[in-house]
């Protein structure tokens, strides 16, 4: 019986081929420009545009940037507290929300989700992570999708939190530079209940002299279903009025009407989804109602964890230069050289392996046997 088997000597010969080849494969394995590197930058270099214009524009008006909060001074981390400060928030979040690769990550989950060209994407969002608002906007722009988008103004601690200066005044003064051409259709106060509960009445009405002087829709209702509802309302007559379905649905920041509240944060996924779970959610937001219609859905809030997923925030803490990084690059085997490796580990596992079968079942003794 053991003369069918075959030796040792043949079996080790084999296993070191395989390792070899094997060896030979991996070094072929070479970093190339990923999916849409081109529509990737493109975004990226629009959110640094917009950035200097944002910044550019506090100078003129003599909005402070303070440089420690702000060590890149984009003009997109705001002060701790003011009167429109709605909401705790991280400081360090907030600067790393300003990274342009975020803009490259944001095109590559909406064009994941299928989105194209002509599209039309839902997008509500904050004051409270503005560079998350211009990562999102500038990958449409780079795609060239359409985004209808939706705002609570307030802006938890670090975010646009300058009365002069909210999320909405940032909008125009891109739209004016002809950095990002959108406008927001409607906005609401924030804050406690979407209806700016919380803050003072100096707080709430900067927040509305901020709607009035961006000439936006404002949003006001009793309780947050009624401005789900309404939000909800407002983008599909928008579809309908382009004659165009949407294609899919972003949430940035923790807006109470558009993700429905905190503990759904934790119940949606970071990043793209392309199914919501269905679960019974504690309460529901847009995201919700989006997501039980089969649309593919975008939740922007764990700032540390988008970091990590798309390599803008590497081990150590170390950042890569804005259009540069794992989202930019992908890994490609060297296929002509893994197929011959192949073929050569198969062809010499088929004569091997039949010559030294041969040689047994013909009684002649191997050299491992033949002095037993």
């Amino acid at each position: 019986m053991s003369s069918a088997r075959a030796s040792t000597p043949a079996l080790l010969g084999l296993a070191l081929l395989a390792t070899v080849v094997y060896a030979a494969s991996e070094r072929s394995l070479t970093p190339v420009h990923a999916d849409a590197y081109a529509r990737k930058k493109a975004a990226v270099g629009i959110m640094q545009r917009a950035e200097v214009v944002i910044a550019a524009t506090k100078t003129q008006r003599a909005i402070a940037i303070d440089g420690r909060n702000d060590p890149e001074h984009t003009g997109l981390v705001g002060p701790q507290f003011t009167l429109i400060t709605t909401d705790r928030g991280s400081q360090e979040a907030k600067q790393l929300a300003t990274h342009p690769n975020f803009a490259a990550a944001v095109t590559q989950m909406l064009l994941e989700a299928g989105v194209r060209k002509g599209d039309l994407v839902a997008v509500g969002m904050t004051g409270s992570l503005p560079g998350f608002n211009l990562a999102t906007l500038s990958a449409c722009k780079a795609i060239g999708a359409e985004p209808i988008v939706i705002v609570s103004v307030g802006a938890s601690m670090f975010g646009a939190t300058d009365p002069e200066y909210t999320w909405l005044d940032m909008e125009s003064s891109l739209r004016e530079a002809n950095v990002l051409p959108f406008r927001t259709l409607a906005a609401s106060l924030g804050g406690g209940g979407d209806n700016g509960r919380g803050l003072s009445p100096q707080g709430r009405d900067l927040l509305l002299q901020a709607v009035q002087r961006n000439g936006v829709v404002l949003l006001q209702h009793e309780t947050v279903m009624e401005g789900v509802k309404a939000r909800v309302a407002l983008y599909d007559s928008v579809a309908a009025a382009r004659g165009r379905k949407i294609a899919a649905y972003v949430n940035v920041g923790g807006g109470v009407a558009s993700l429905g509240g905190a503990q759904n944060s934790r119940l949606i996924p970071a990043g793209l989804t392309m199914r919501l779970a269905r679960r019974n959610y504690p309460n529901r937001g847009v995201i919700n109602v989006f997501g039980e219609r089969g649309l593919p859905v975008i939740q922007m809030l764990d700032v540390t964890l988008l970091a990590r997923r798309y390599g803008i925030r590497e081990e150590g803490g170390t950042m890569p230069k804005p259009g540069q990084g794992l989202v930019f690059v992908k890994y490609k085997y060297n296929v002509w050289l893994v197929a011959a490796s192949a073929l050569v580990v198969l062809v010499a596992n088929f004569f091997v392996l039949r010559l030294d079968l041969r040689h047994r079942l013909m009684g002649r003794p191997h050299p491992e046997t033949e002095h037993a």
